[in-house]
């Protein structure tokens, strides 16, 4: 059963979906290029965007043969100034299957401006990419108002701030004289479309969604499917060992966002403490250490998992520095009634390195 009918999520977008066809049968007017070029099976959504109304009605949406989504596709149609004489832009913008800006693609025969009407260069697109791709932009809270020093005489005002100067603390995050295009277009990116691109997906949620968003190689996909299942708790059981896996990513963002996932009441369950820590071993010493404050966070460590921290510590997989946090971790009466347990510590206790000797035999003294 879907998430959608078993949750009755209110979707806030009226889609209809007119068209599923190959993509060598698509509209002649849609371009052969670019993410245009990719194959799979082109899907149409219709909504209404109050906001922009200028923009295309159509939400592109290109799938894989599985159906999980490859990107989703908007033709943007806008008017990028305060003065109303301005050379509207028109241009393609493409998400991914997450939800998270992919790229954009200049229609033939209409190429991004200045405010002098000059043509962007090949390196004021790369800008404008990577300044769309910050979702965390300065860009956010700033109305047009906010981008210029406006001219005393107003009427003086050109085509994307002209004649006057963009405000100083931006001139660097922006295309030079085409702030109010990089601000427009930030603002696409990050507005509408996008609540519309979440809706669309969580209405999709169930056990077969999931389990392509886990098992695809792109991070977003795999932040998109932890953040799900965060979200529905009754896919926690058959999912929470792939967001364990995501501890050992590469990737900070992914394996940040799974160990944070365990909060202190999935830790209380022994299996999962158990399952976590075996991760030690396969992790920067960053995450090690974070693994350890996460453990921080419940009452009391299963006696297994303090044997695979002292362990781990013995054959040198985790490093001097995170004893001490080990060593928090473990209760007294773990230490009374675990001989195993005492039996390290007592080891420890008699290291040749002077600084775990004394650390380890401050401890033992403290619970005597």
């Amino acid at each position: 059963m879907s998430v959608f009918k078993k949750y009755h999520l209110p979707v806030s977008i009226a889609i209809v979906i007119f068209l599923l066809t190959s993509f060598n049968d698509r509209d002649e007017n849609i371009p052969k290029t670019g993410f245009w070029a990719m194959n799979g099976k082109l899907v149409t959504h219709i909504f209404e965007d109050k906001a922009d109304s200028l923009s295309g009605p159509e939400l592109f949406e290109l799938q894989d043969s599985a159906g999980l989504t490859v990107w989703f596709c908007r033709q943007i149609f806008k008017d990028v100034c305060i003065s109303g004489k301005c050379k509207m832009i028109r241009v393609w913008i493409f998400w991914n299957g997450a939800g998270n800006y992919l790229g954009h693609q200049i229609i033939p025969g209409e190429p991004l401006t200045k405010s002098d009407h000059t043509l962007f260069e090949s390196a004021d697109y790369v800008k404008l990419d990577n300044i769309l791709k910050d979702s965390t932009s300065m860009l956010k809270r700033l109305k047009q108002e906010d981008l210029i020093i406006m001219p005393e005489n107003k009427e003086l005002l050109k085509v994307d701030g002209y004649t006057a100067a963009t405000q100083p603390t931006l001139a660097e995050l922006v295309v030079k004289d085409a702030v109010y295009t990089c601000h427009t277009l930030w603002h696409t990116v990050y507005g509408p479309v996008q609540e519309n691109i979440s809706g669309i997906l969580e209405s999709r949620i169930n056990n077969e969604y999931l389990t392509l968003l886990f098992k695809n190689e792109n991070s977003d996909y795999n932040l998109l499917a932890v953040g799900f299942v965060q979200k529905y708790p009754d896919f926690h059981s058959q999912f929470y060992p792939e967001i364990i896996r995501y501890i050992q990513s590469e990737n900070d963002n992914l394996s940040n966002r799974a160990l944070s996932y365990f909060n202190a009441e999935f830790l209380k369950d022994e299996i999962i403490q158990n399952q976590i820590v075996n991760v030690i071993p396969f992790v920067s010493a960053q995450r090690k250490n974070d693994i350890l404050w996460s453990l921080s966070e419940v009452d009391k460590i299963s006696d297994q998992t303090a044997i695979d921290l002292l362990d781990f510590f013995e054959n040198k997989l985790i490093g001097v520095g995170s004893l001490n946090l080990v060593l928090r971790l473990i209760q007294p009466e773990q230490i009374s009634k675990n001989p195993e347990i005492l039996n390290k510590l007592q080891n420890l206790a008699k290291n040749e390195n002077a600084y775990i000797k004394n650390l380890v035999n401050k401890y033992l003294s403290k619970i005597n």
